[in-house]
Formats: structure tokens, C-alpha cells, sequence
């Protein structure tokens, strides 16, 4: 990799965002290593896709105040925060393993693999019912050395729960789910309706001050998306519903700069606080599955009624055409069915087909700062001409677009060593106590990206704008 492939892959990002041409003087590149040990680019798709929000935020402050200022991203440091959740944590405490133990790939009765899902409570028991397994990993295992993958994975999608059969990415481009794939954008941005232009505050300090975000979002892509406006100087309000489970360490990691509530909003009160946080919101993020929402009530169509001025950014696994539009799925088991983890298995040269994932979940990361980017060229058109914006985004739109930059002889290359990655490790004090948490790539050099909030837990605040 060198720069003139990451200045011309940069280059098509910024077009597909609609962003100005004259702004790619304005960025720069350093690095021209692998990031990360891969048979991918990973290392050049953080660097692209985060430095894509970065520049983004510099165009708003440019739009704002009239002055331009450059950006710079190194691709070490880019990639390193592909794998902020893996480093987020509570000073003197043991890391929390992100991973349940049922959750991973099995080989099936046939010699094939197949993954399974279960880092959530429901979907632990939804696994181990349908599979009829005892609740470990060597019962899971018994089960499935009685069936086929695809088997396995019949039940799986009968059952609606996250998993797959591994594949390879031959078998997944003539599967109907991937050949709806065929064509299919990096992200898309569209004006929906024609309400009068929003005014942004006067006088601002920060790119995005006063411009309110709702971050309605689960894992990772949905809240890198939102903990990247906030970075910029948005205020980020995340949504979750009573008693949610989530994993700690994606708590503090995807929860910099933002306040957090939990709403019921099947209730007639929730409802009602729902709406008024719509009304004045700037930006709303969904990461929920394709239609759950909708069956709430609180979908991109409601929401754009509600407020038809609203950037809506939408984000699913599969994309929003073909028979697997509306299943559930995350980046692991993307890079599962479509063939990811297989080319990496086969570079690595594993043992019985076995399977080697992405050294990151390049998919949520990158998926989330280009959500982020988007969000931000869809708010500064808003701003020009009217209107609200959807934008829609898809884990397995990401995974094509990175397997189309080609592959990577670097499947053996180092990892980053403990000093270069505490070299890129910030502080804070709050509610979790001393936490230590991976800082942004992105280097702007009037607004630096800074998250005023600590992380907090998920029903720390009150559903209500601060300002």
C-alpha cells in the first residue's frame, strides 16, 4: 500500500459522501504499513473511513465560521482504533471478555463450520434451546456434530437468531443474499421531502456544537457513529430500553462524550418523551434490526414525520434488498457467511478449513465513521437546501467494499506492540471510575476531536436535551 492508492481510495469515499472536491487539498496521510495483521486492507479501510468523518467535521467547521483547516490521519494509529473496545477499561480491574463462551465457530457433522452468536442473554437461550444443547461450549459442540452447517443454519434463520455456515466468497457471491449484494453502494444518501433549511448556532467553538444527536443503537457501528459526532461537539443522547443487556466493555468504549437514558418507548409517557427528543434532534442513528423499529412505531418514516428537517442514519447487517434484508447479524458473523473468514483461514493456512476473522471488526468501525462522515455531509446539505436525509448503511455493503480494495500479504505481519498502543491511550474520571480508553486517529488542527463526557452507565441520565 502507498499513497497514491490511499489518496485515490479516499478520493471515491469522499465522492460517494458528496463531499467537496477542493476539500481533499485539506487532508493528508501518513503511514504506509499493514495496520494490522491481515489478508485485508484493514489498516487502509480505518484509515480512509475515519479520516472520511474527520474532514467531514473540518467541511462543517469550515461552513460555520469560514475558515479552513487541515486534517491528518496516521494509518497505525487508525488502526489500532479499530480495536478501541478491546482496550477500554477500568484502571486496576480486569478486562471483561467481550465474548460469551458458546459464542464462536463450530465444525459441524459434515467438516464445514458455522458460528453462533450468543454474547446476548436471549440469544444464548434462543441457541441453546433451538440446538436442543446443553449450556456450555462442549454441549453446543455435541449438538452440532449431529447435523450439517447447513443444517446448523437452517435452524438458525428459523429460529431468527444470529449466526451462519462459513462460506467461501465464491459460494457467498452465487448465494441469492450475497448476489443482492451485486452493485450494491458503500453507503446512500438521499433528500427525502423539502422542509426549509436548518440554521446552525452562532459562534460556535467546536464543528458540531449545538447540533443534537440521537444515538438509538446497539454493539459497535451505531455508537463509533455517535461517540464520532460527540468527539466533534455534538451532544449525543443514547436511547436504550429498561433492563438492557450490554457487554461492559462496549459500554465504556462506544460511550465517550455521550449522556445515556433508558426509555421505554412502547409506554404512552416514553412515547410521548420519544417524540419531543425527535422534534429537536438534529440527527437521529438506528442500529436496530431492518423493521423493529417500524414495529415500534419509531422508524425512519415516523421519525421523518415527526421532524421533516431530521438527518436519519440507518444501519442493518445484510443490506435492504434480498431474502436476508431483515435477519439479524453482526460483523463477526458477516465475515463469517460471506467468506471473509475463510480467505483469511486459507492465507493463515489453518488446519481442517478453519477459519481466521478480520484482526478487528473492521466492519462495525468502518461502518461506523462512515455512518458518521455521512451524517455530516447529509447535515451540511440539510443546511443548504431543505429537506430531510436518510442515509443507510450496511455491515456486509462494508465487507464488500473492503474485499473489493483486494487482498494483503501481510496475514504473518507484527501486531502493534504494547508501547505503540499505549502511545495512543487517553484518561478520563467518571462514573466508571479511572478508565482508559483508545483516543481518534484524526488530527484536526483548529478543532482536535474531544470528548467532553465521560463514559457513564446506560441509565445514568434523564431522556432530555442538555441545551
Amino acid at each position: 500500500m502507498n499513497a497514491g492508492e490511499t489518496k485515490a481510495v479516499f478520493g471515491e469515499v469522499w465522492q460517494t459522501l458528496g463531499g467537496e472536491p477542493s476539500a481533499l487539498d485539506q487532508i493528508s496521510f501518513t503511514g504506509e504499513g499493514h495496520g494490522l495483521p491481515s489478508a485485508f486492507k484493514v489498516g487502509l479501510a480505518a484509515q480512509v473511513t475515519e479520516g472520511a468523518a474527520g474532514l467531514m467535521a473540518a467541511e462543517a467547521w469550515r461552513a460555520r465560521t469560514g475558515e479552513a483547516q487541515t486534517v491528518s490521519i496516521d494509518r497505525d494509529a487508525a488502526a489500532i482504533g479499530f480495536r478501541s473496545e478491546r482496550h477500554a477499561h477500568i484502571v486496576r480491574e480486569e478486562p471483561e471478555y467481550i465474548w460469551d463462551e458458546i459464542s464462536g465457530h463450530y465444525r459441524c457433522g459434515d467438516g464445514r463450520w458455522v458460528q453462533l452468536h450468543c454474547n446476548y442473554p436471549h440469544h444464548m437461550a434462543g441457541a441453546t434451546t433451538a440446538f436442543k444443547a446443553q449450556v456450555s461450549r462442549a454441549g453446543m459442540q455435541r449438538a452440532l456434530d449431529q447435523m450439517t452447517a447447513a443444517e446448523a443454519e437452517a435452524i438458525l434463520i428459523e429460529h431468527a437468531l444470529p449466526g451462519g455456515m462459513m462460506r467461501t466468497q465464491a459460494e457467498w457471491r452465487a448465494h441469492p443474499a450475497g448476489q443482492a449484494l451485486d452493485g450494491a453502494p458503500l453507503l446512500t444518501l438521499d433528500k427525502i421531502g423539502g422542509s426549509a433549511p436548518r440554521t446552525w448556532s452562532a459562534n460556535p467553538a467546536r464543528p458540531l456544537e449545538g447540533v443534537k444527536v440521537l444515538d438509538m443503537t446497539r454493539v459497535i457501528a451505531g455508537p463509533v457513529c455517535g461517540r464520532t459526532l460527540a468527539a466533534f461537539g455534538a451532544e449525543v443522547l443514547r436511547l436504550t430500553p429498561p433492563r438492557y443487556p450490554d457487554r461492559g466493555p462496549l459500554v465504556l468504549d462506544g460511550g465517550a462524550g455521550k449522556r445515556n437514558a433508558m426509555l421505554n418507548i412502547r409506554s404512552k409517557a416514553g412515547r410521548e418523551t420519544f417524540e419531543a427528543l425527535v422534534r429537536d434532534a438534529d440527527i437521529i442513528v438506528q442500529g436496530y434490526r431492518p423493521g423493529a423499529l417500524d414495529a415500534a412505531g419509531v422508524g425512519a418514516d415516523a421519525v421523518m414525520q415527526l421532524n421533516p428537517s431530521i438527518v436519519s442514519v440507518q444501519l442493518c447487517a445484510f443490506g435492504y434488498q434480498g431474502p436476508w434484508a431483515e435477519r439479524r447479524g453482526f460483523d463477526s458473523i458477516v465475515q463469517t457467511v460471506s467468506g471473509i473468514a475463510d480467505a483469511g483461514g486459507r492465507a493463515a493456512g489453518l488446519a481442517d478449513g478453519a477459519p481466521k476473522p478480520l484482526p478487528a471488526q473492521a466492519l462495525d468501525h468502518g461502518s461506523g465513521y462512515l455512518m458518521a462522515a455521512a451524517a455530516l455531509s447529509a447535515l451540511l446539505r440539510q443546511r443548504r437546501e431543505g429537506g430531510a436525509w436518510r442515509v443507510r448503511a450496511a455491515l456486509a455493503w462494508t465487507g464488500r467494499w473492503l474485499e473489493d480494495l483486494g487482498p494483503l500479504d501481510a496475514i504473518s505481519a507484527p501486531e502493534p506492540t504494547d508501547a505503540e498502543i499505549a502511545a495512543h491511550m487517553l484518561d478520563e474520571q467518571g462514573p466508571f471510575g479511572h478508565v482508559r480508553r483508545i483516543g481518534m486517529a484524526t488530527v484536526l488542527s483548529k478543532t482536535p476531536p474531544l470528548w467532553m463526557l465521560p463514559a457513564a452507565p446506560l441509565d445514568a441520565h434523564t431522556a432530555e436535551w442538555a441545551a
